[in-house]
């Protein structure tokens, strides 16, 4: 929301901004002392090897549209139609990180984070989708990777961030069409050749529930790229089941053609549910609504198998499996990555499903974008019910994505006193604290995001960084968050 009164029903989050000046960065030794006391009082002490980094996406930060050979994604198409983004605005030069990648890890550097999340552009590195390699979109990965490890900083590689090449949405209809779980395989193995070399980590695809979503209607344009009509539920199923066998085969993919072990994760925006009264009643209620609404799409990765609550509910509409389909999409994780914004509250219900979730009141706290309902307690409950509600107490989880829109404006000093995203990290860390206490396996933090950015439908309106971009001349500026969160990288707790 962008009204000036929005601040104040974030109140209950919790402190004033003379507050938080007062302590942002405890540079001596007794400043350190006290920050860590206060992490400890609120039981926010994190490991030493705790994952502190932050997070990118390719099309929304590396600008370069056209660049050295790189070829159009359906992102590159669809930004151009009329009225589909806000203000007109498209990604032909974002932040422009392809060129000034080098002074932005010098960012993250002074920042503290050991760990950088970015994707690699599928029509970067293959024009085409698939055939000849094009050799100066792979180097600028090899280089970017380089200038991260020479500065300390491990790099958490995704495969997909939804800029799928428009060429296979020409050919076959892109993620419509099985072939792409061939094509996706093909890429993530000429990745893991030549960059699993440097990179450990990888993210095989990003939020399968959103680009399986509102990229496709039902009898209407969908309203992201590729904006495409559906006649049927059964149509998006099988786009679904598409991607998912797509994660199962880059899995294996990378496994067989890096020369390293990789680390094999996904990061997926799966639904956390928050029991209203954490009482035995509640949490099973929340661990019903976790099984059957996931049910479609992270239920199968990890289990091997769709929900049974959620293939009644899609049982006129139920995707096409061939037989080996389930055993592809369940390949072991090495990790689970979880983009957790925001969350939804249930409680029992004499209902068949065994719960029900209740409904937002006009008032509730929001952030500056039209979905973001403040639920601190929703990142707690997302890394616990992976054990509660699907029986996996040790797979490591960690936090690919979690970030605000913030309200405020850039001073005439170009500083932007977002103490509003402060408020929301300073829940949100609190309730993932919470979650490590109790022995949940929760390894690193990645906000969203280092800079400001193009996000999607909402062009540049939605400011989400760290770092304050002008978009007029591209300077970089840190925000007030971007201090703060150097404070909690330093001592390991919520300052």
């Amino acid at each position: 929301m962008d009204s000036p009164t929005a601040l104040s029903r974030r109140s209950f989050l919790g402190t004033t901004a003379a507050a938080i000046a007062s302590g942002l960065l405890p540079h001596s030794s007794t400043a350190k002392e006290t920050a860590t006391q206060q992490g400890a009082k609120h039981g926010g002490i994190f490991p030493k090897d705790f994952q502190w980094g932050t997070a990118t996406a390719a099309y929304q930060i590396e600008g370069a549209a056209a660049a050295d050979g790189k070829g159009p994604s359906i992102w590159d198409v669809f930004s151009k139609k009329p009225g589909v983004i806000k203000n007109g605005d498209n990604a032909d030069v974002a932040c422009d990180f392809y060129d000034r990648f080098p002074d932005d890890v010098k960012l993250m550097a002074e920042l503290g984070v050991k760990h950088f999340r970015f994707s690699i552009s599928w029509p970067r590195v293959l024009p085409q989708g698939t055939g000849k390699v094009n050799a100066k979109g792979l180097d600028f990965y090899k280089k970017l990777t380089d200038t991260l490890l020479a500065h300390g900083i491990t790099p958490h590689v995704t495969l997909y961030h939804w800029d799928l090449p428009q060429a296979l949405q020409d050919r076959y209809a892109g993620w419509q069409n099985r072939q792409v779980v061939e094509d996706f395989g093909a890429y993530a193995s000429l990745m893991g050749k030549e960059l699993g070399d440097r990179i450990q980590y990888w993210m095989t695809l990003n939020e399968i529930a959103s680009f399986t979503g509102g990229p496709y209607g039902i009898g209407k344009p969908g309203t992201a790229a590729p904006g495409v009509t559906l006649s049927s539920e059964k149509e998006r199923n099988q786009i679904i089941h598409n991607a998912l066998l797509a994660h199962g085969t880059a899995c294996m993919a990378l496994r067989a053609s890096c020369p390293k072990k990789p680390n094999v994760s996904l990061a997926e925006n799966y639904s956390p549910f928050v029991p209203v009264v954490a009482s035995t009643a509640g949490v099973e209620a929340a661990c019903k609504a976790f099984r059957r609404e996931n049910g479609g799409k992270l239920i199968p990765i990890l289990t091997g198998s769709y929900d049974q609550g959620w293939l009644e509910d899609h049982k006129n509409s139920l995707p096409d499996i061939l037989p080996g389909d389930m055993k592809i999409i369940h390949q072991p994780l090495d990790a689970l990555g979880c983009n957790c914004y925001t969350g939804r509250y249930v409680a029992p219900s004499a209902d068949p499903k065994g719960y029900e979730m209740i409904p937002w009141f006009p008032n509730f706290p929001m952030g500056n974008i039209s979905w973001l309902h403040i639920v601190p307690e929703s990142i707690y409950w997302a890394v616990r019910l992976v054990g509660e509600a699907v029986h996996l107490p040790e797979l490591p989880i960690f936090i690919s994505e979690n970030g605000y829109a913030d309200g405020a404006v850039a001073d005439s000093a170009g500083l932007v006193k977002d103490i509003d995203r402060i408020m929301y990290f300073r829940a949100y860390l609190t309730q993932l604290a919470r979650a490590k206490s109790e022995g949940i396996p929760v390894i690193g933090y990645f906000p969203w995001s280092l800079m400001d950015n193009f996000e999607w439908s909402d062009g540049f309106s939605a400011r989400f960084g760290l770092v304050h971009v002008d978009y007029a001349t591209l300077k970089r500026t840190p925000k007030l968050s971007y201090h703060w969160y150097q404070g909690v990288i330093r001592t390991g707790s919520i300052v």
